[in-house]
């Protein structure tokens, strides 16, 4: 699969390293409005093109990574759908129902795949998990909390202030949500949600508890106090958890007061999102079983609630 990425900030240097690392993917080159970091980004890893968006759109590559900042988002997703290119996108990929169900019917008429980008659901770790709650290692499952807290020091003018495409509950709540939704496979009902949102800027910190038909889920997410990073799994006969969970190989759990290690195989955090991509692209596949329009739609139902 022929790759090309549209962004040059931080995040696109962590895709990039993990692109080298899947078979599957030719990474192309980089696509930026500023031409002359898209061409560092290309020498950096060895790329053989750069330029701008349109550049690669009219080229043949096969998909487009698109790790531009959130309010980017939806112009250049319509952008290369119409442009008939398969489109993996950094979470959170879209910021309303209304504009998902825009872009995935976009998607079905120019008969390419469209795929948010949220790792923590294809790490082998968080798919162990899921495997052990559907077998009842723990017995029932009772609880499940998951937090994002880190101080990320953004000023006053930063896009993740903004009321329509910012906040924590919808930036890095999107791993909390959504790895809650993964793991329980039941559509979430929001029971309740606090934050510090106001007309004017959008939410810093977020507490919100949902229901998964009588399983409680519980997310803590914050992009102004460092805190909690976990994942805990709480059953009747004992728990796991998993800090990080979203980058991590490792957890524990304890059954009935034993603690017993986990170890799961982690190449890159970015990897198996990226590998599921590429296979589902070369197989000319149009959607993802794991992250289709219906988990997508399922993390917006509680992450943009007002």
């Amino acid at each position: 699969m022929k790759l090309a990425i549209f962004g040059c900030g931080r995040i696109a240097n962590r895709i990039a390293k993990s692109c080298l690392l899947v078979k599957e993917i030719d990474l192309v080159g980089f696509g930026s409005k500023d031409i002359d970091k898209a061409k560092e980004y290309c020498e950096k890893y060895g790329c053989r093109e750069y330029g701008d968006y349109d550049h690669f759109l009219n080229s043949g590559i096969d998909a487009v990574y698109i790790a531009v900042y959130n309010p980017g988002h939806y112009d250049l997703i319509r952008k290369c759908l119409e442009h008939k290119k398969n489109v993996i996108c950094e979470k959170p990929m879209l910021f309303s129902l209304k504009e998902n169900e825009e872009m995935f019917a976009l998607a079905k008429v120019n008969d390419v795949l469209l795929m948010e980008a949220l790792k923590s659901v294809f790490l082998p770790l968080n798919i162990r998990i899921k495997e052990m709650m559907e077998n009842k290692v723990l017995g029932e499952t009772k609880e499940i909390y998951t937090a994002f807290m880190r101080n990320g020091s953004h000023g006053e003018d930063h896009w993740i202030n903004d009321p329509k495409c910012g906040g924590a509950l919808s930036d890095l709540g999107s791993y909390c949500i959504g790895t809650m939704n993964f793991l329980t496979g039941i559509e979430p009902v929001l029971v309740s949600c606090e934050s510090d949102r106001t007309e004017e800027k959008a939410d810093s910190t977020a507490y919100v508890t949902v229901n998964y038909d009588g399983i409680i889920g519980k997310a803590s997410v914050s992009n102004r106090l460092d805190g909690d990073t976990t994942l805990i799994v709480t059953g009747e006969r004992g728990f796991i958890r998993a800090d990080n969970y979203w980058k991590s190989g490792d957890a524990y759990y304890e059954l009935d007061g034993v603690r017993h290690e986990i170890h799961e195989e982690l190449i890159s955090d970015f990897y198996y999102e990226l590998k599921h991509f590429a296979d589902l692209t070369d197989q000319g596949k149009k959607e993802s079983d794991v992250m289709n329009k219906e988990a997508s739609d399922r993390i917006l139902k509680i992450t943009q609630q007002r």
